[in-house]
């Protein structure tokens, strides 16, 4: 990524060989990629909120047990990416993005809705017995 060098004016970029680069390309040029690349980060935060909000919407209520029988996840975003020469690329998110859980549901998950009753039940006949008279 493109940024300013320790004397606050100086642009450079540093390449996957480690390589510093400064004064290969006029100011202006790297200026422009620099604001490009700043602007894509801002466009993935921008996607990642719209994305986990879409995702949400149809997390929450499967979470609650009310959600459709087949519940679809919003398509996965691309990140966009501007490397240091200036070229535009999209790839996935990494880290990536999450996914739709459907929660698994047992039969004893499905009957425990009446909780308070069968409470109520037991301590009843555990009264019943421990005091069979009264």
């Amino acid at each position: 990524m493109i940024q300013y060098d320790t004397d606050g004016t100086t642009l450079f970029y540093i390449d996957a060989n480690g390589k510093k680069f400064s004064e290969d390309r006029p100011y202006s040029e790297m200026l422009v990629i620099m604001d490009a690349q700043q602007q894509a980060i801002r466009e993935n935060a921008a996607t990642l909120q719209s994305y986990s909000e879409a995702l949400s919407r149809v997390q929450g209520p499967l979470d609650a047990g009310q959600g459709p029988a087949n519940p679809t996840a919003p398509p996965k975003p691309l990140q966009k990416i501007v490397s240091d020469t200036g070229v535009v690329s999209f790839a996935p998110f990494d880290p990536p993005l999450a996914d739709l859980v459907i929660p698994k549901t047992t039969p004893s998950q499905v009957n425990t809705a009446d909780t308070g009753l069968t409470t109520y039940d037991m301590v009843l006949r555990m009264y019943q017995k421990m005091f069979p008279d009264a």
